[in-house]
């Protein structure tokens, strides 16, 4: 009897991902990406369009990795093997966006369907973060870390229901291919729970970690976590989760939002840039207490980020002598 394989590729979608992912991927007949359908895709596949004008008909938060995931994924359909996008709540939410355009309003939208579910859900996912931007301004640091768990709680039934979702997709696929790879951001933990669920009694459902061996070799963990992740994910478990440690969490995560680059680095010195940046800010944010978080994040939150480390490590390192 053939043993069906399923792999849940945890990744970052940063540039120092693509070797450890493609060469994972190689090994499996069919890869669903976590994304929706996107004007363009199968010919860039196919080489009909080239990589720059398929870039220019979606708007990608970090092109030179989606350039480079281009070519991959080109390599990838010339070895004969499957790759789809999959990720039902996002193409809803494009749908939704496109009846809104041509002059839709929410009050058309049928209660108790699933495209009313996802426009209840980002719609208040989306009022949590303006929240969070409104109350950032404020002095009142408690405001502000109030504001950031209830962004975190939103965030966290979003993903939860975005999980789902997927999982009922990527069903579909079991019987097609004897070997799926499936990707999915780091945070996604919901997902391999309910693919377990739906798992056929011949299958084995594997976990890999874009960068696993590296962070390993630095941190002790497969992956790495900045401290809003962290929050998010313990109320995709516990949704009234509160506390000391709540507000700690959520405290650290406004410096830590503060240190790291949002920006894509090159490599140059380290292979690793993206990756040893986070390490940083994850070590920074994580050395400070909640009364060091709310004396530091009024003098930061207007710095860069180079700035903003530089004043975080110099508060440090006054407060140690």
């Amino acid at each position: 009897m053939i043993l069906r394989k399923l792999i849940l590729g945890y990744t970052s979608y940063r540039q120092e991902t693509i070797p450890f992912v493609q060469d994972k991927m190689l090994e499996y007949q069919c890869v669903a990406l976590e994304e929706p359908p996107t004007p363009g895709f199968e010919e860039m596949l196919r080489l009909e369009m080239n990589i720059e004008d398929y870039l220019m008909l979606t708007d990608f938060g970090f092109p030179e990795f989606a350039r480079k995931q281009c070519r991959l994924l080109q390599n990838l359909h010339s070895r004969n093997i499957a790759v789809i996008q999959v990720d039902p709540f996002l193409e809803e939410l494009a749908c939704i966006h496109e009846f809104f355009a041509s002059g839709g309003s929410p009050h058309e939208i049928e209660t108790g369907t699933r495209v009313r579910q996802v426009y209840d859900c980002e719609r208040d996912w989306t009022a949590k973060l303006v929240d969070f931007y409104e109350k950032a301004l404020s002095s009142d640091f408690s405001s502000v870390i109030r504001a950031v768990q209830e962004f975190a709680r939103a965030d966290s039934r979003k993903g939860r229901f975005r999980d789902v979702l997927r999982a009922q997709a990527l069903e579909n696929l079991f019987s097609r291919y004897e070997k799926l790879y499936v990707e999915a951001g780091y945070i996604h933990f919901v997902l391999l729970r309910e693919l377990r669920k739906r798992l056929p009694a011949d299958a084995r459902l594997l976990t890999f970690y874009s960068l696993q061996d590296y962070f390993m070799s630095r941190i002790g963990k497969r992956q790495i976590m900045g401290p809003g992740d962290v929050l998010t994910l313990i109320y995709t478990w516990n949704y009234d989760y509160s506390g000391p440690r709540a507000n700690l969490l959520a405290a650290r995560s406004l410096i830590y939002n503060k240190l790291i680059q949002k920006h894509e680095l090159e490599a140059g010195v380290s292979d690793f840039p993206q990756s040893n940046d986070e390490i940083r800010a994850v070590s920074l944010s994580g050395s400070l207490d909640l009364e060091q978080c709310a004396r530091l994040y009024p003098q930061i939150k207007n710095l860069s980020a180079h700035n903003a480390c530089e004043a975080v490590q110099i508060y440090l390192n006054r407060s140690r002598h």
